[in-house]
Protein backbone atom coordinates (compact mmCIF):
# COMPACT_ATOMS: atom_id res chain seq x y z
CA UNK A 1 0.00 0.00 0.00
CA UNK A 2 1.42 3.60 -1.01
CA UNK A 3 0.99 6.56 1.15
CA UNK A 4 -1.56 7.96 -1.17
CA UNK A 5 -4.12 5.31 0.11
CA UNK A 6 -5.75 5.67 3.16
CA UNK A 7 -4.82 3.72 6.39
CA UNK A 8 -8.82 3.57 7.49
CA UNK A 9 -11.90 4.38 5.25
CA UNK A 10 -15.23 4.08 6.18
CA UNK A 11 -17.54 4.07 3.44
CA UNK A 12 -21.36 4.40 4.62
CA UNK A 13 -21.70 3.34 7.98
CA UNK A 14 -24.69 3.74 9.86
CA UNK A 15 -25.71 2.71 14.24
CA UNK A 16 -28.94 2.80 15.69
CA UNK A 17 -29.66 1.70 18.75
CA UNK A 18 -32.91 0.63 19.34
CA UNK A 19 -36.06 1.20 21.77
CA UNK A 20 -39.23 2.93 22.17
CA UNK A 21 -37.54 6.00 20.52
CA UNK A 22 -34.88 4.82 18.50
CA UNK A 23 -31.22 6.60 18.86
CA UNK A 24 -29.54 7.39 15.57
CA UNK A 25 -25.90 7.19 16.52
CA UNK A 26 -24.19 7.28 13.23
CA UNK A 27 -26.37 8.42 9.96
CA UNK A 28 -24.65 7.08 6.32
CA UNK A 29 -21.27 8.65 7.31
CA UNK A 30 -18.33 8.27 4.65
CA UNK A 31 -14.30 8.92 6.12
CA UNK A 32 -11.08 8.53 4.80
CA UNK A 33 -7.77 8.75 7.30
CA UNK A 34 -4.54 9.26 5.50
CA UNK A 35 -1.02 7.69 6.62
CA UNK A 36 0.39 10.33 9.49
CA UNK A 37 -2.43 12.50 9.62
CA UNK A 38 -3.79 14.05 13.19
CA UNK A 39 -7.70 14.02 12.91
CA UNK A 40 -10.05 15.46 15.77
CA UNK A 41 -13.15 14.42 15.84
CA UNK A 42 -14.98 17.03 18.12
CA UNK A 43 -19.17 17.11 19.65
CA UNK A 44 -20.84 17.34 22.52
CA UNK A 45 -22.39 14.79 25.00
CA UNK A 46 -24.59 12.71 23.05
CA UNK A 47 -23.38 13.58 19.56
CA UNK A 48 -22.33 10.17 18.26
CA UNK A 49 -18.47 10.10 18.50
CA UNK A 50 -17.91 8.02 21.36
CA UNK A 51 -19.65 5.53 18.63
CA UNK A 52 -17.90 6.28 15.78
CA UNK A 53 -14.68 6.17 17.60
CA UNK A 54 -16.21 2.32 18.69
CA UNK A 55 -16.64 1.32 15.46
CA UNK A 56 -13.47 2.87 14.20
CA UNK A 57 -11.51 0.43 16.95
CA UNK A 58 -13.85 -2.65 15.84
CA UNK A 59 -14.71 -2.59 19.29
CA UNK A 60 -18.64 -2.66 18.25
CA UNK A 61 -20.16 -3.18 14.46
CA UNK A 62 -22.08 -0.75 12.40
CA UNK A 63 -25.46 -1.84 11.38
CA UNK A 64 -24.49 -0.68 7.33
CA UNK A 65 -21.77 0.13 4.99
CA UNK A 66 -17.89 -1.18 5.27
CA UNK A 67 -14.79 -0.61 7.73
CA UNK A 68 -11.21 -0.73 5.94
CA UNK A 69 -8.52 -0.40 7.64
CA UNK A 70 -5.07 -0.94 5.37
CA UNK A 71 -6.47 -2.40 2.59
CA UNK A 72 -8.79 -5.40 4.89
CA UNK A 73 -12.45 -5.60 5.20
CA UNK A 74 -12.74 -5.66 8.95
CA UNK A 75 -16.53 -6.30 8.45
CA UNK A 76 -15.54 -9.82 6.88
CA UNK A 77 -13.54 -11.37 9.63
CA UNK A 78 -14.94 -13.20 12.63
CA UNK A 79 -14.72 -12.17 15.95
CA UNK A 80 -11.36 -14.09 16.75
CA UNK A 81 -9.99 -12.58 13.36
CA UNK A 82 -10.61 -9.09 14.51
CA UNK A 83 -9.40 -9.23 18.29
CA UNK A 84 -5.89 -10.44 17.00
CA UNK A 85 -6.33 -7.80 14.28
CA UNK A 86 -6.92 -5.01 16.53
CA UNK A 87 -4.15 -6.08 18.94
CA UNK A 88 -1.83 -5.87 16.58
CA UNK A 89 -3.11 -3.09 14.24
CA UNK A 90 -4.76 -0.73 16.55
CA UNK A 91 -3.50 1.19 19.33
CA UNK A 92 -5.56 2.90 22.02
CA UNK A 93 -5.26 5.93 24.58
CA UNK A 94 -8.23 6.30 27.19
CA UNK A 95 -9.58 8.99 29.09
CA UNK A 96 -8.89 7.02 32.74
CA UNK A 97 -5.26 5.37 30.82
CA UNK A 98 -6.58 2.10 31.18
CA UNK A 99 -3.09 0.86 33.23
CA UNK A 100 -2.71 -2.23 35.60
CA UNK A 101 -2.27 -1.26 38.63
CA UNK A 102 0.17 -4.60 39.91
CA UNK A 103 2.90 -3.47 36.51
CA UNK A 104 5.25 -1.30 36.03
CA UNK A 105 5.02 1.61 33.75
CA UNK A 106 7.21 -0.30 31.50
CA UNK A 107 5.70 -3.66 31.95
CA UNK A 108 2.33 -1.94 30.98
CA UNK A 109 4.09 -0.70 28.02
CA UNK A 110 5.17 -3.73 26.65
CA UNK A 111 2.16 -6.00 27.50
CA UNK A 112 0.79 -5.72 24.30
CA UNK A 113 4.01 -7.32 22.79
CA UNK A 114 3.60 -10.33 25.09
CA UNK A 115 0.17 -11.02 24.99
CA UNK A 116 0.49 -11.56 21.04
CA UNK A 117 3.62 -13.39 21.75
CA UNK A 118 5.85 -11.57 20.04
CA UNK A 119 9.58 -10.54 20.51
CA UNK A 120 10.47 -7.44 22.54
CA UNK A 121 12.82 -4.56 20.96
CA UNK A 122 14.21 -3.48 24.25
CA UNK A 123 16.23 -0.29 23.05
CA UNK A 124 13.27 0.71 20.86
CA UNK A 125 11.07 0.56 23.54
CA UNK A 126 13.72 2.66 26.31
CA UNK A 127 13.47 4.80 23.22
CA UNK A 128 9.98 5.41 23.20
CA UNK A 129 10.09 6.55 27.39
CA UNK A 130 12.83 9.22 26.12
CA UNK A 131 10.92 10.48 23.58
CA UNK A 132 8.14 10.73 25.73
CA UNK A 133 9.57 12.12 28.54
CA UNK A 134 9.28 8.79 31.06
CA UNK A 135 12.36 7.22 31.56
CA UNK A 136 12.45 8.37 35.30
CA UNK A 137 8.60 6.12 35.10
CA UNK A 138 10.22 3.00 34.09
CA UNK A 139 9.81 1.24 37.30
CA UNK A 140 7.36 2.73 38.98
CA UNK A 141 3.61 1.72 39.37
CA UNK A 142 1.15 3.47 38.01
CA UNK A 143 -0.26 5.13 41.72
CA UNK A 144 3.37 6.30 42.05
CA UNK A 145 2.77 8.27 38.55
CA UNK A 146 1.05 11.93 37.91
CA UNK A 147 -2.09 11.97 35.55
CA UNK A 148 -0.05 13.58 32.78
CA UNK A 149 2.68 10.67 33.06
CA UNK A 150 -0.10 7.63 33.00
CA UNK A 151 -1.43 9.48 29.86
CA UNK A 152 1.86 9.14 28.49
CA UNK A 153 2.69 5.65 29.33
CA UNK A 154 -0.90 4.94 27.94
CA UNK A 155 0.92 6.91 24.78
CA UNK A 156 3.67 4.45 24.92
CA UNK A 157 1.62 1.30 24.97
CA UNK A 158 -0.62 2.32 21.84
CA UNK A 159 3.01 3.70 19.64
CA UNK A 160 4.82 0.79 21.20
CA UNK A 161 2.82 -2.00 18.19
CA UNK A 162 3.44 0.44 15.74
CA UNK A 163 -0.17 0.02 14.65
CA UNK A 164 -1.87 1.11 11.47
CA UNK A 165 -4.12 3.65 13.90
CA UNK A 166 -4.34 5.07 16.97
CA UNK A 167 -7.71 6.33 19.05
CA UNK A 168 -7.41 8.47 21.15
CA UNK A 169 -11.02 8.69 23.47
CA UNK A 170 -10.59 11.96 25.34
CA UNK A 171 -7.15 11.49 26.38
CA UNK A 172 -7.30 15.12 28.00
CA UNK A 173 -10.30 14.38 29.50
CA UNK A 174 -9.18 14.08 33.35
CA UNK A 175 -5.75 16.25 33.22
CA UNK A 176 -5.65 20.23 34.08
CA UNK A 177 -4.52 22.25 31.57
CA UNK A 178 -1.04 22.58 31.58
CA UNK A 179 -1.16 18.64 31.06
CA UNK A 180 -3.80 18.51 28.72
CA UNK A 181 -1.55 20.92 26.30
CA UNK A 182 1.52 18.58 27.25
CA UNK A 183 -0.16 15.16 25.96
CA UNK A 184 -1.73 17.23 23.02
CA UNK A 185 1.36 18.01 22.16
CA UNK A 186 3.34 14.62 22.58
CA UNK A 187 -0.13 13.37 19.77
CA UNK A 188 1.25 16.04 17.59
CA UNK A 189 4.90 14.58 17.97
CA UNK A 190 3.69 11.21 17.56
CA UNK A 191 2.26 12.22 14.23
CA UNK A 192 5.25 14.00 12.88
CA UNK A 193 8.09 11.97 14.28
CA UNK A 194 6.59 8.63 13.42
CA UNK A 195 4.34 9.34 10.27
CA UNK A 196 1.42 8.08 13.11
CA UNK A 197 -2.24 8.09 12.33
CA UNK A 198 -4.42 9.70 15.06
CA UNK A 199 -7.86 9.64 15.35
CA UNK A 200 -8.66 11.86 18.79
CA UNK A 201 -11.96 12.42 19.85
CA UNK A 202 -12.80 15.20 22.13
CA UNK A 203 -15.22 17.94 23.64
CA UNK A 204 -11.95 20.35 24.52
CA UNK A 205 -11.98 22.60 21.05
CA UNK A 206 -9.15 23.78 21.96
CA UNK A 207 -6.98 20.63 21.50
CA UNK A 208 -8.14 20.73 18.01
CA UNK A 209 -5.36 23.36 17.41
CA UNK A 210 -3.39 20.72 17.28
CA UNK A 211 -5.34 18.48 14.85
CA UNK A 212 -4.58 18.61 10.98
CA UNK A 213 -8.19 17.68 10.54
CA UNK A 214 -11.03 18.60 12.22
CA UNK A 215 -14.92 16.92 12.14
CA UNK A 216 -17.52 18.32 13.74
CA UNK A 217 -20.09 15.74 14.79
CA UNK A 218 -23.72 16.54 15.56
CA UNK A 219 -26.57 14.32 15.48
CA UNK A 220 -24.91 11.36 14.16
CA UNK A 221 -23.60 13.55 10.99
CA UNK A 222 -19.98 14.03 10.45
CA UNK A 223 -19.20 17.65 8.45
CA UNK A 224 -15.45 18.79 7.69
Amino acid sequence: MTERNPVLQVREISKTYPGESPVYALKKTSLNFMPGEFTAVIGCSGSGKSTLLRILGTLDRSDTGELIIEGHSVDSLREAQIARFRRRRIGFVHQDYNLFPEYTAWENVILPIRLDSAAEDQKKTARLFEALGIAHCRDRFPHELSGGEQQRVSLARALVIEPAVILADEPTGNLDAENSNRVAELLRFACDEYRQTIIMVTHDAAMTDYADRILRIRDGVVTE
